[in-house]
């Protein structure tokens, strides 16, 4: 036995993933269909058998959806994931469970926590939810819970200082859904501490892509020393102003400040037109040198200026994209302010 000294604090339990959580629900429910199909046939071989063909036929059906372009972004596979008996309230709920699903886990084993998460809800169950309480009330709550799961979990924040839960509307969630990601301090209306270089290390080795759907870096302005910071995190002196970059897509305006911004017509920042010629992922926007960079992402074409994008290409004020190869493909013109 030990002496009268406190026992030594047990590592943080990872809670379980989303993608573990699917794949879960998926066993359970082959090993409940080949129950039910053992009954109906009184042969485990029968059973087995006939659940390897509805396998092999489901996954058919799924292969040959996505060779006629619906995917998961498509407006047929939106309306079936929405949850439409949902309303703003309880998104929420079910929201505050899974906060800890931003969590990172280190290769020694350690949690770590986002200081700033957003969470992203459908615009129409947002409104229902501002209809009875204040936004602020809202982001208060969830960081409240927040702290609490991140306690519970034994979990390291990735950098010291305030922690913050945010909401925002994104119209790529379906209805009665959400979405949570690594949040932006800019956003979120905080600024963010140096992050300690042990904590940077461990952070920017372990983040899985499946962790954040954001940028994998931000950049965050202030009159004093700048921190341009994701998942690899670095300290600046002084870095210059990062100027808006808007494009305008007929009568659509979508503008970012964020290096590393993605544009597309999947979960990205910078959403486009929901055409076929526009990639889920379609290009990527970095700000380097003083200016912003393009860089091609998608399979579809991208054209700047009746030129292929090939590698990473400069952006001028007024330049013109074309998301694909064909001439009827959408074009943007660039405008940085």
């Amino acid at each position: 036995m030990t002496g009268g000294g406190e026992p030594a604090g047990r590592q943080g339990r990872a809670p379980l993933r989303q993608r573990s959580r699917r794949r879960w629900a998926i066993a359970g429910g082959a090993a409940a269909g080949w129950v039910v199909l053992e009954v109906m046939t009184g042969s485990a071989v029968s059973a087995t058998v006939a659940l390897v063909v509805l396998a092999g036929l489901g996954v058919a059906g799924l292969s040959g959806l996505r060779a006629l372009g619906i995917t998961r972004d498509h407006p047929w596979m939106q309306r079936i994931a929405s949850r439409p008996w949902r309303d703003g309230q309880d998104v929420l709920k079910v929201a505050m469970r899974h906060l800890p699903d931003v969590f990172v886990v280190t290769p020694s084993g350690t949690l770590l926590a986002p200081d700033v998460v957003e969470l992203q809800l459908n615009p129409d169950d947002l409104a229902s939810l501002c209809e009875r309480m204040d936004l602020g009330v809202i982001s208060s709550s969830l960081t409240e819970v927040y702290e609490e799961q991140v306690a519970g979990y034994r979990a390291r924040l990735a950098r010291p200082g305030q922690v913050q839960v945010y909401v925002t509307a994104s119209g790529s969630v379906p209805p009665g859904r959400y979405h949570l990601r690594q949040g932006d301090p800019v956003r979120a209306g905080t600024r963010p501490d140096p992050i300690d270089a042990h904590s940077a290390r461990e952070f920017a080795y372990a983040a899985p892509e499946h962790a954040y759907a954001g940028p994998v870096s931000h950049v965050w302005q202030d009159p004093g020393p700048t921190v341009a910071a994701g998942l690899t995190t670095i300290i600046a002196a002084s870095l210059p102003p990062v100027p808006a970059l808007r494009l305008v897509t007929g009568s659509s305006v979508v503008e970012t400040r964020t290096s590393g911004a993605r544009a597309g017509r999947g979960p990205v920042e910078l959403i486009l037109p929901d055409v076929p010629t526009v990639s889920r992922e379609h290009a990527r926007f970095t700000f380097s040198d003083g200016r912003w960079w393009i860089s091609n992402q998608g399979r579809n074409g991208l054209i700047l200026n009746g030129a292929p994008v090939t590698g990473e290409q400069p952006l001028s004020d007024g330049d013109a994209i074309r998301w694909g190869s064909n001439s009827d493909a959408p074009q943007s013109r660039v405008e940085i302010s």
